[in-house]
């Protein structure tokens, strides 16, 4: 089978934006509240919450009373720039057959321009799609594949069922 996807990172990262998307407008959640819900190793919400603080994703506070919250709309905040955020590019790193990138080469390899096309139609396709969508999306998911009620804030459920704890 072959991969094509995102890094455990951005994977943690969306998760956790899609979560904090699913809450009240301006809700705060703590990093120990975000690793449970997103299912996110402690260890890595730290660095995760710096990247998308910095990208304009998300409005963190310090202190008591603190925690992070959505810098913007659910509908105004893209899954492309959550990926930029962690990632800082989505362009690929390397040919997709060789290890040096075709534009450093002298000639473009067979399939660089058809790979092109699919990258550029997957970044097409990210940017268009919002937060808000993707929760959508996931919501109906869940529902159509028998998951029953939509609770929140309690949680976001990505996937299959919950593991038990």
């Amino acid at each position: 089978m072959m991969r094509l996807g995102l890094t455990k990172r951005t994977g943690d990262a969306i998760r956790m934006l899609m979560y904090l998307a699913s809450l009240p407008t301006g809700e705060r959640r703590t990093s120990a509240q975000l690793a449970e819900a997103a299912d996110v190793s402690m260890g890595n919400v730290p660095t995760l919450v710096a990247s998308l603080s910095r990208a304009g994703l998300l409005d963190c506070v310090r202190g008591p009373g603190g925690g992070c919250a959505l810098a913007r709309d659910p509908s105004a905040i893209t899954i492309a720039e959550a990926i930029v955020a962690i990632e800082g590019t989505m362009e690929p790193e390397r040919c997709a057959i060789d290890e040096r990138r075709c534009m450093d080469r002298e000639y473009r390899c067979g399939i660089h321009e058809t790979w092109s096309a699919v990258v550029r139609d997957l970044s097409a396709s990210v940017a268009e799609l919002t937060l808000a969508e993707a929760l959508r999306r996931n919501d109906a998911n869940r529902l159509q594949f028998g998951e029953g009620q939509i609770s929140r804030p309690t949680g976001l459920r990505l996937g299959g069922p919950t593991p038990p704890r």
